[in-house]
């Protein structure tokens, strides 16, 4: 009897897709991690922080659509992915010599350019050449695990304490590393995914057409993703975004301890990247959506309630739930509903959406109430659009395999 291994080729292809999409987002949020520094340097107010996040968020958007539609057509997906990680790494590296706010808005937009395809990229890896009964779990570990540990975990801490011994540009510079490297992974050891061969999901082997393609819009479990996506961003991207200058500038932390607490955040997703998805591969993904975000209320509150440091980690920690279900209306969900030649279309365009609503026009809502009503006001527009993307989330219909057989 053969020995069981963990080097097998799904636990490398996960591994290298949670370093890709991982690195993505620890670039995507150095800024906000460092903001209380860049802020101070470049003599942006509040507002200029959340639309410089708003262009990442833009490019990242309508490049992630049109990338994964081109990929889909193409059926090219590791070279693309790779190229564009090495692309992208360059562009990070390029924020650390912005001298102004212009000039850092500009960078960031290019960057969101080129990261946007990563995720329906790396969840396509993940749709394709994971076990049925590993999907939901593996898409987990690529959208929020990685993200937990490298952007949530480790970013703050690291990025902080190379910001105090080197200063932020440099610290910038340095980001260039490891995508490097795992543009090298991708290259070298990631197979191209067959999207016409998924089993259990719905696949047809005739060559993919845009105008076929199309139909994924009038799938109800899409549009659903799409409405969700824009309100729960908008509670992502918005804690993230000013957390960091919340805790500084109105709890009084220091920038270590602020580092620290926003550290809480990444071991948040991480364990709830991995038990949100798990559960929904049992107990079904509809349920599991809706209870897990309406738990992730918990964070923005515990910022605002709370001023034990320990408090409000712990309160990051339970109300990082939320970050679970970004691999069920992103990933697992979209991949069960539609013909998977489109995953990565259908997951795009749920991102895109998400993206414009949270990350563009959300987060400059943020900014914008944050110079005008202080730091409390983005942490309670957050906290409700958690109620509504509860609320939303009702109108998702069951695709989990096992939920699914269980009625049949």
């Amino acid at each position: 009897m053969a020995k069981k291994t963990l080097v097998t080729y799904e636990n490398k292809m996960v591994a290298i897709c949670m370093l890709c999409f991982g690195f993505a987002m620890f670039d995507r949020f150095a800024i906000t991690n460092l903001s209380p520094f860049i802020m101070d340097d470049l003599g942006m107010t509040n507002t200029d922080l959340g639309l410089t996040m708003s262009v990442f968020a833009l490019a990242w958007a309508l490049s992630g659509f049109i990338g994964s539609m081109l990929s889909d057509l193409s059926a090219n997906k590791k070279r693309f992915l790779g190229v564009l990680t090495l692309l992208s790494s360059v562009c990070a590296f390029s924020t650390g010599l912005a001298n102004s706010f212009l000039i850092l808005a500009v960078i960031r937009f290019f960057m969101g350019v080129l990261y946007g395809p990563t995720f329906p990229l790396a969840q396509a890896f993940a749709m394709a050449q994971s076990s049925p009964k590993r999907r939901g779990l593996n898409m987990g570990l690529i959208s929020t695990t990685s993200m937990g540990v490298i952007a949530n975990l480790i970013a703050p801490v690291l990025l902080v304490a190379l910001c105090l011994a080197f200063g932020w540009r440099v610290t910038f510079f340095l980001t260039f590393i490891p995508g490097a490297i795992v543009a090298f992974l991708i290259l070298r050891v990631l197979k191209e995914p067959d999207m016409t061969k998924i089993d259990g999901a719905t696949a047809s082997i005739a060559k993919p057409s845009l105008k076929e393609s199309l139909v994924i819009f009038k799938n109800r479990n899409v549009l659903t993703s799409m409405a969700f996506s824009s309100f729960i961003m908008c509670w992502n991207i918005g804690v993230l975004t000013f957390a960091p200058l919340f805790l500084i500038n109105v709890k009084g932390f220091d920038p270590s301890m602020m580092s620290y607490v926003m550290a809480a955040f990444g071991v948040g997703a991480v364990v709830w990247g991995i038990v949100v998805p798990s559960l929904s591969d049992r107990f079904g993904r509809k349920p599991i959506a809706i209870l897990f975000t309406l738990l992730s209320i918990i964070s923005p509150l515990g910022l605002l309630m709370f001023s034990s440091p320990v408090a409000i980690a712990l309160c990051a920690f339970l109300g990082w739930s939320g970050s679970g279900v970004f691999a069920l209306y992103q990933g697992a969900i979209i991949g069960e509903s539609v013909d998977t030649k489109y995953a990565s279309t259908a997951m795009s365009s749920v991102q895109m959406v998400g993206e414009i609503g949270g990350g563009v026009i959300g987060v400059a809502v943020a900014g914008m109430l944050a110079d005008s009503f202080g730091l409390q006001a983005p942490m309670i527009f957050a906290a409700g659009c958690v109620i509504i993307a509860t609320l939303v989330a009702f109108a998702y219909y069951e695709t989990a395999p096992a939920v699914k057989a269980k009625k049949t």
